[in-house]
């Protein structure tokens, strides 16, 4: 078995090893990064939904959540993780949820002030900010509902400068403009000395005693054959995901709470039809979201393309087919929730891609889920809306305001409803709560001397917001903090 060698070896690519890699890689660390999916140009990106979900996503975008509420969830496999394939939105933890970790969880050093250094770079080196106007029709009708209702929104500033509004950011954005890891961090990482391998799939993690000493990968060829690789290192950092991370070390004989706190960001889309052409397949999604009810609950805009209304029309497809005729007039935005319930993770050791997942949907999941609807739907017919379509199986379309409160008070059936979540972190808790957490407060896993976690998968709880601004920020600080440190 051909065996390679590196200082440190880091397992993922996405928003938390790419960050990792670039920061050990200045310190002078000699870096090899192991990505299970591809590398792709930008060339590449932008390709119809089937061939890039093929491409881009792991399981072709087909991963479930299982429970007695299943949730689909899709994450990015290529080289950049899934910030190849999400909206680029932005923020920064808010202070509350770092008040939380430190009180609930002993999370030390990560307080708003000790966070903001690395929260700067990361928005410089994305270049994070808002959009130019004119905004796309979605979201001014999304602001005039909001207005209408006595609300206040927020422009979500996203990491898309010269954003082109193709609506392609889930295909792999083909201008660019989009700053996923692969065209922002990791050619800095790569330029610093780090070496990134794409196609290869950890297995296994080798331990011995306290350490990890490297790992068994299988590296996949373009030709679709395939050979076993070992790598030895002096330091480890697991990067592979909310999902993969846990999956990886539980296969490894690594199971102290490891796997069992999985939290998501619940998401009810719906289908809203105005009496005009909205177009929102042709622009970017809406660009506002509602912090009127934050942190249970946030309401705002979603991909829009024909098939994924199709889908959530699907949920009541009899009843709901004829609106397809109509696609131009239909706009998309969700109800989000932060999410109380927990989920699990564990290897299921068969198929190449052995991971399962499942998630216990909380009754607090639902009330906000319920109450969420009301709002966004009444907020919808404020602005114009003339028929709102859930993705709930059995639930009629809501065109009154009347329809739209029933669900203030009412809670929606647990079993009828079609949620979605592109955010998922939490199954490797870090803190110095050892009866909580996996790791201490800078992702090295108890029991461990040379092992590391360093993505979604450390972070305490749901943060209620996009995470890939936590994800970069933390590991930044946790990178910088071992390559600081006496080795």
């Amino acid at each position: 078995m051909p065996k390679r060698d590196a200082e440190v070896l880091v397992i993922g690519s996405g928003a938390g090893g790419s960050v990792t890699a670039l920061e050990l890689a200045r310190a002078g660390l000699d870096v090899i990064v192991l990505e299970e999916g591809r590398e792709h140009a930008l060339t590449d990106y932008g390709a119809p939904a089937p061939r890039a979900m093929r491409a881009l996503y792991r399981r072709g975008g087909m991963t479930p959540i299982l429970g007695r509420t299943p949730i689909g969830y899709v994450e990015g496999c290529c080289v950049g993780g899934s910030t190849e394939i999400n909206s680029g939105f932005w923020h920064r933890a808010p202070r509350e949820v770092l008040l939380r970790w430190k009180t609930q969880y002993g999370l030390a050093d990560a307080s708003e002030e000790e966070l903001a250094p690395h929260f700067d770079w990361a928005e410089e080196a994305l270049g994070v900010g808002t959009s130019d106007r004119p905004w796309p029709r979605s979201t001014e009708l999304f602001a005039r509902g909001v207005e209408r209702m006595g609300w206040s929104y927020q422009e979500v500033p996203r990491a898309a400068p010269g954003c082109q509004s193709t609506n392609a950011c889930a295909q792999g954005c083909p201008t660019g403009a989009k700053s996923g890891m692969s065209r922002s961090v990791l050619p800095q990482a790569r330029a610093a000395g780090a070496r990134v391998i794409a196609g290869v799939r950890v297995l296994q993690l080798l331990t011995r005693g306290k350490r990890c000493t490297g790992v068994i990968a299988r590296r996949t060829n373009p030709d679709g054959s395939s050979e076993l690789l070992r790598f030895e290192a002096e330091h480890v950092f697991v990067c592979a995901g909310p999902t993969e991370t846990p999956s990886l070390l539980r296969r490894s004989g690594i199971r102290r709470r490891v796997g069992n706190t999985l939290r998501v960001h619940p998401y009810l889309k719906v289908a809203a039809r105005f009496d005009e052409n909205v177009d929102a397949h042709a622009h970017v999604l809406p660009l506002l979201q509602v912090k009127e009810f934050w942190p249970e609950l946030s309401l705002g805009g979603a991909f829009c393309t024909p098939g994924q209304l199709a889908m959530t029309l699907a949920e009541n497809w009899r009843e709901n087919r004829d609106e397809m005729r109509h696609h131009r007039q239909l706009a998309h935005y969700y109800v989000g929730v932060r999410g109380s319930g927990r989920g699990w993770v564990r290897p299921a050791f068969f198929g190449a891609d052995s991971t399962l997942i499942g998630y216990r949907l909380s009754e607090q999941d639902v009330i906000h889920l319920s109450a969420g609807l009301a709002r966004l739907a009444a907020l919808l017919l404020a602005a114009g809306a003339k028929a709102v379509h859930p993705s709930v199986a059995g639930l009629p379309s809501i065109e009154t305001d009347s329809a739209a409160a029933r669900w203030l008070t009412e809670p929606l059936p647990k079993t009828g409803l079609g949620l979605v979540t592109v955010h998922a972190f939490s199954s490797c808790p870090m803190g110095e709560d050892e009866s909580e957490c996996a790791a201490d407060s800078f992702g090295r896993l108890y029991g461990y001397e040379n092992l590391r976690i360093n993505d979604a998968s450390m972070l305490c709880d749901s943060p209620g917001v996009n995470p890939q601004g936590t994800i970069m920020a933390l590991a930044r600080r946790n990178a910088q903090a071992f390559a600081s440190a006496p080795r």
